[in-house]
């Protein structure tokens, strides 16, 4: 890797000047060009002290910033979008906001590195369950420990490969998988954002590299051009997920259609990388990231220790369940937090979606907890092709009553939910993630799909 870290600090040296970092829809970029970039960026921060609100949409202005940012040592707030009441709310958590514009070249680099301190700050935002943003700070150390892992695990399968991604890099797994860990092993990054499933038929139809796609559950459910993509088979050297659960169904289309089979990195912002799967024919369960521990405690819950916490020897106790098997590896059951009271009964909403996805109309299923004077549960429902048909032959009502009557084969008839949504594809944040409160939202119009 370029990226070298000793006990107190972290390097980036590049090989030649003309080693290209990064593909904009414009040019290849090489290093001599980003350090210029980067070195402007640093004389102008260095007239302007205290901690730096950054977002960026264009992946390489966001990265002159940070590397910027990192080689002098400061403190990062990351929002995760740049809307009016985001930053309001932020107001009072940073001192300085970039210009719009890069400032432009300062002179060519003396050098073909740079160089920063591994304790400086980044602030992320993650919405949770609840929705409601709540601050993670990492240090850089967390973050490189992380990219080493990654280089460790994963480097071999995607030697020579260009990355290509879905997910915004405002986000830890966005910033990990397109930012610091192509630029520490010297792999090319497509600062283009692939927003539509024919952008990647055209990146990979275009030249003759191969390339990695970082995506999102929510992206990689909705390719629907996988045959296209599959003439083109040989230049997607891996795919990644992370950020929720990938739908049962995306390993068993990319497999049907001969694609490489998702990774899929389970972690959290708190927690960094913590295990991985590939549903090829290794099964469903999770293998640790090389140097992560992992154990169940008494309760039944994932228990971490990890490079890639803020302190090594702690141990982070998580709101997921988990069953962990001999060899190691660990099966997910659903989070702690989803036990919910209705009608003063206690009901799982993992087990609600499980139960409710077995109905030949139901192709996947997302349970949420409504609160109002009484407390109901409401359904979130993708349709089967035989649900759809269902739907359009027999109405909403009908469907509503067998689902209901499915459903109290299982569950006390107070607690079965009332309220459905049908839904071509779940609603995500900016995160690309499925949450409580994205999924309450499409209930705040009563009566609709009822």
């Amino acid at each position: 890797m370029l990226l070298k870290t000793d006990t107190d600090r972290w390097k980036l040296s590049f090989r030649a000047p003309k080693t290209v970092c990064m593909q904009t829809p414009q040019d290849e970029v090489d290093a001599e060009q980003w350090l210029a970039e980067v070195g402007g960026a640093v004389k102008w921060l260095e007239s302007h002290a205290g901690r730096v609100l950054l977002y960026r949409r264009d992946l390489y202005e966001f990265s002159v910033w940070l590397f910027a940012l990192l080689s002098l040592g400061r403190d990062i707030v990351l929002p995760s979008n740049d809307k009016p009441a985001t930053l309001a709310e932020l107001n009072e958590s940073y001192d300085v906001l970039p210009p719009s514009s890069l400032p432009g070249f300062d002179k060519s680099p003396e050098t073909l590195a740079l160089s920063g301190t591994l304790n400086s700050q980044l602030t992320f935002f993650t919405s949770g369950s609840s929705g409601k943003p709540k601050p993670v700070i990492k240090t850089v150390r967390q973050l490189f420990n992380e990219v080493e892992t990654l280089e460790a695990t994963f480097g071999d399968l995607i030697a020579g490969s260009r990355i290509v991604s879905t997910v915004t890099h405002q986000h830890i797994y966005g910033l990990l998988f397109t930012v610091l860990w192509p630029l520490a092993s010297a792999r090319v990054m497509n600062t283009q954002l692939i927003e539509y499933p024919e952008q990647l038929a055209e990146v990979l139809a275009d030249d003759d590299q191969r390339h990695v796609l970082v995506g999102s559950p929510a992206h990689l459910q909705r390719l629907d051009n996988l045959d296209e993509l599959s003439a083109h088979k040989e230049k997607l050297t891996a795919v990644f997920s992370s950020g929720g659960p990938l739908a049962n169904q995306v390993p068993v289309d990319f497999k049907k259609h001969d694609l490489t089979v998702p990774i899929e990195v389970y972690g959290s912002t708190e927690t960094g990388g913590i295990g991985w799967r590939q549903r090829d024919d290794e099964g469903d369960t999770f293998m640790p990231l090389l140097g992560v521990n992992v154990r169940v405690t008494e309760g039944g819950v994932l228990a971490v220790k990890s490079p890639h916490l803020r302190f090594s020897e702690d141990e982070f106790i998580s709101e997921d369940r988990v069953k962990l098997e001999p060899n190691g590896h660990f099966q997910l059951l659903g989070r702690k937090d989803t036990v919910v009271k209705v009608a003063e009964k206690r009901v799982s909403l993992n087990e609600v979606e499980g139960f409710a996805v077995q109905h030949d109309w139901v192709s996947e299923v997302k349970a949420c907890l409504l609160k109002g004077k009484r407390h109901e549960i409401g359904l979130v429902i993708v349709l089967s092709d035989a649900g759809k048909e269902a739907l359009g032959s027999e109405g909403r009502f009908s469907i509503r009553q067998a689902l209901r009557h499915h459903l109290q084969q299982r569950f006390e008839k107070v607690v079965v939910p009332k309220r459905f949504r049908y839904v071509a594809a779940f609603p995500i944040n900016d995160a690309g993630k499925v949450t409580q409160a994205t999924l309450q939202n499409l209930f705040t119009d009563t009566g609709r799909n009822d």
